[in-house]
């Protein structure tokens, strides 16, 4: 449950930002499309999803984390583990749709403000970190059609490998998951 906020906050995020991947499910706009559409139609996504994905994963892989990342985001993650918060259900949701969501937590706001982040930070510097080392991890897979990465970013993670790990198993990843192609057990 407490890793599954993390884990679906985190993929939430990431649905938003999947057309690169092509894993995209193109549901947030087709609430919108008139119901007479086929499925086949419904299936590929329309220029105006696809030109907002690509801005928030332009958006997101530019996005620069502060260098106090881990410092300030792993006693986040380990509080909200503790009080066992429910994440907000934002499938395939534009990523400020996702911060607002996050944002109308009442039981994530104390927390979040008790470290001094925003809902903003939070989502964004979750999502940055998320994008950041599935491309590092997978670059062949998740880089075809990416923007490119902030390099400060990957420097970060590189530089601070054990806390990448420890913050992907906090996140509720599995030790396989969190293993670098690479890195000693």
């Amino acid at each position: 449950m407490t890793a599954s906020f993390l884990r679906r906050t985190l993929a939430a995020s990431a649905c938003t930002l999947a057309l690169a991947t092509g894993l995209m499910a193109v549901r947030p706009a087709l609430a919108q499309q008139p119901m007479q559409q086929s499925t086949t139609e419904q299936a590929q996504p329309t220029p105006a999803q696809q030109a907002a994905i690509a801005r928030d994963m332009k958006t997101v892989a530019e996005y620069r984390l502060p260098k106090d990342f881990f410092t300030r985001m792993m006693p986040v993650i380990e509080q909200i583990r503790q009080s066992r918060i429910s994440p907000p259900e934002t499938p395939n949701m534009s990523l400020e749709e996702t911060i607002k969501r996050t944002e109308a937590m009442p039981a994530l706001q104390p927390i979040l403000e008790h470290y001094h982040m925003s809902a903003r930070e939070f989502v964004m510097g979750i999502t940055t970190f998320g994008l950041t080392s599935a491309v590092m991890q997978h670059p062949a897979q998740d880089s075809r059609n990416m923007p490119t990465l902030n390099p400060d970013n990957v420097k970060l993670l590189q530089s601070h490998q054990a806390q990448t790990q420890a913050l992907i198993q906090a996140m509720g990843g599995s030790e396989g998951e969190a293993q670098q192609p690479g890195t000693p057990q």
